[in-house]
């Protein structure tokens, strides 16, 4: 706008205006327009999310509930079907979670107790299929290895032993080295391998020494291969 100062007189000013305006008026409203339509679908972007992570949130309610009703022992339903619809009910939820809030990490957390559901229930193919669920979706790395150590498990439930070994072996465990050491040493004293699984249990209590203390049911584990040993 300095070449309008220029003008000495105000119908002159008023004209440089009218023309600078023909020439620019036109690229001041597309970026008028654009960063109103950038605001406006960022805060579209924010409601949706917000009203997203509600909905999530609110199936996740029930999904507890409908658990806690699974998880009732047969002998404390109120009819013989109670169990059985309880638990069907609780496969429902997670299953609509899943689908319709897939990367919500609820959906994980979902996937992790259908999950401890179907251990319970001896079906470790089920289980199996919401872990590496869990496991391949959007979750944080904690969430993450949690799956992964109760696949390693389920894997043992399964009589995998190969492939509880290539899953142990291939996570970076951190925090959770310990669990992971105990666990592998489960698969090797399955496996016959008593020499290692006794070094597995060991490296499991040396982890946990500085952290949580001594595992009281790893040092029963390792005690116990010493007496065999």
């Amino acid at each position: 706008m300095e070449e309008v100062d220029a003008y000495s007189t105000e119908e002159e000013q008023i004209e440089a205006i009218k023309k600078w305006w023909q020439v620019n008026g036109s690229n001041v409203l597309i970026g008028i327009g654009l960063a109103i339509l950038i605001v406006v679908g960022w805060q579209f972007w924010q409601d949706q999310k917000r009203a997203t992570g509600e909905a999530a949130s609110t199936i996740y309610g029930e999904v507890l509930q409908a658990a806690e009703l699974a998880a009732l022992p047969q002998s404390d339903a109120k009819d013989d079907n109670s169990a059985e619809e309880s638990s069907a009910t609780f496969t429902h939820l997670v299953g609509e979670l899943k689908a319709q809030h897939e990367a919500s990490e609820y959906a994980v957390f979902a996937a992790l107790l259908l999950a401890k559901h179907h251990v319970n229930a001896d079906d470790a193919d089920k289980a199996e299929e919401e872990l590496r669920w869990a496991i391949d979706h959007k979750s944080s790395q904690g969430v993450k290895l949690i799956a992964q150590l109760r696949l390693a498990r389920v894997l043992i439930m399964k009589e995998q032993y190969d492939a509880a070994l290539a899953l142990i072996d291939s996570v970076d465990a951190g925090a959770q080295a310990p669990a992971f050491a105990a666990v592998k040493g489960d698969v090797l004293v399955r496996l016959g391998k008593l020499d290692a699984a006794r070094a597995a249990y060991s490296k499991a209590l040396n982890a946990n020494e500085g952290n949580s203390g001594i595992n009281p049911v790893v040092k029963m584990k390792y005690d116990n291969l010493a007496v065999v040993k």
